[in-house]
């Protein structure tokens, strides 16, 4: 019942009944993110309370991913991580890879999984979790007919693949059910061509007209590959990736209006795609300005020991990700992603780097010596502290909780606002309330599914909200 104030009436307001519902199935209720770390998880993300009142952070790899760039700036390492990250974490997972520019080797690759530290050790490609194929073997179309079929025999067999997230499910009676997740990357989706395109360039030589509409023709194949990915891809939780390259525009006709383009990427173009890929991606991040990462005295900024002080050693780089489009965050986040040639994203140190960028965000000490504010026992410099992030997983997840909460505090200082606080009033409240740092450093913050993880859960929201007496761990004894 409402009040019509200006005329001083009651309006009766009818209640809605169910017989005039259309009917429609409806969506599950969490469009599920996988939790990878690295600074991606908070601004892709927000919070959702779980089934046992811990909040997670369902944020990180979308449904679809896009990096662009130009070469040498790290997009395919990008990709990599972003799969090889969430596959470790989703037990069971399995991930496929197509390379259309036939440059991937695959020892390079193994030493991307055995930087990861939750694969432990686990070489998921010869035991068949990883499949890398390229365009030697499938031209696009065989490419996309034989994912088309896997991806829908995998949704008919849908009650074989399901498993259990922590979220609630939309009646908030029990858990949510996906199918298991697998994932799919495209590296690049500029060099995807299809065998009616290669018949027309073999059928012509250079120069012929028979082969002016090559490139309108790979366009039109592109274009249906990306209007029937989404679908599939959603249906059967295949989080699918895909590189692109970018370059400068070059407009031939002066006469011609400008063509509408990304808020963030003025005077380039994404290169060979069509244009449904800028809207269709559920994140999609531009990989640029990659320069080693080096000290004043041109050796690594953060050696791993004392044999990599050495000058001109260019194996860590420092590369700028800015968010083209986003679905679940903000648009025109950057972020500045630590990239080793050899072992790939490293995720811990790049959450040290953005706190140090940060005004030195949750440390103690001076410029030379100093320490995190949650973990002041454990003494760090600059030329030490990527080896003891390799030894000491206390201090990645003291990094690791730090480096969210300067996020929350950078990009949901309002929303959050009732909970953040500095990391010394939650090191000090938590251990006032006889909270033992110990035990709450042997925790992950990232959610699995069914529960396969030796380590309990423990959000840095959940920790806020201990801090403020509104949660207790499901897992922790009185």
């Amino acid at each position: 019942m409402i009040t019509d104030t200006s005329k001083e009436k009651t309006i009766d307001v009818p209640t809605p009944v169910n017989s005039l519902r259309a009917g429609f199935e409806l969506i599950p209720s969490v469009k599920v993110m996988i939790n990878i770390g690295a600074g991606f998880d908070i601004p892709t993300g927000t919070f959702i309370e779980g089934s046992r009142g811990e909040y997670i952070l369902n944020g990180g790899l979308g449904s679809l991913t896009g990096v662009v760039g130009i070469g040498n700036n790290f997009k395919t390492t990008m990709l990599w991580y972003m799969m090889l990250m969430a596959m470790s974490r989703m037990y069971g997972s399995h991930g496929n890879m197509y390379d259309t520019e036939i440059n991937i080797h695959e020892w390079h690759v193994l030493q991307f999984i055995m930087a990861i530290k939750d694969f432990e050790g686990e070489d998921i490609i010869s035991n068949g979790r990883l499949d890398i194929t390229d365009k030697t073997l499938y031209l696009g179309g065989a490419y996309w007919d034989k994912l088309k079929e896997y991806l829908m025999n995998k949704i008919k067999a849908r009650k074989t693949h399901l498993v259990k997230t922590p979220f609630f499910n939309r009646d908030r009676k029990g858990n949510l059910e996906i199918l298991r997740p697998t994932f799919s990357l495209v590296d690049s989706l500029s060099e995807f061509v299809t065998e009616d395109v290669v018949k027309m360039q073999n059928d012509n030589t250079l120069g012929e007209s028979g082969a002016n509409t090559v490139s309108m023709r790979q366009g039109l194949q592109k274009n249906r590959f990306l209007q029937e990915i989404p679908a599939l891809a959603g249906g059967a939780y295949n989080y699918t990736l895909f590189s692109a390259h970018i370059g400068e525009t070059i407009n031939m006709d002066p006469y011609s209006p400008p063509a509408k383009k990304l808020q963030y990427l003025q005077k380039m173009k994404i290169k060979g795609v069509p244009e449904k890929f800028t809207f269709l991606m559920n994140n999609c991040w531009w990989a640029h300005d990659a320069k080693p990462l080096v000290n004043k005295d041109k050796v690594p900024k953060y050696p791993r020991d004392g044999d990599d002080s050495i000058v001109g050693e260019t194996d860590l780089n420092l590369v700028r990700m800015l968010q083209l489009r986003s679905k679940s965050g903000k648009t025109g986040v950057y972020l500045e992603v630590i990239v080793s040639q050899s072992d790939g994203v490293l995720p811990t140190l790049t959450e040290f780097h953005y706190l140090d960028s940060m005004d030195r965000f949750g440390f103690e000490g001076n410029l030379q010596n100093y320490s995190m504010t949650l973990l002041p026992d454990v003494k760090l410099s600059r030329t030490t502290v990527r080896g003891k992030i390799d030894s000491n997983p206390k201090l990645c997840r003291a990094i690791n909780i730090t480096s969210e909460l300067c996020q929350l505090y950078e990009h949901h200082r309002n929303r959050y606002a009732d909970v953040l606080c500095s990391p010394k009033e939650l090191y000090d409240d938590l251990k006032a309330m006889g909270y033992d740092w110990d035990v709450l450093f042997n925790t992950r913050g990232y959610w699995v599914v069914d529960d396969m993880h030796p380590l309990p859960f423990l959000s840095t929201m959940d920790l806020l909200r201990m801090r403020k007496g509104l949660y207790t761990p499901y897992w922790l004894k009185k």
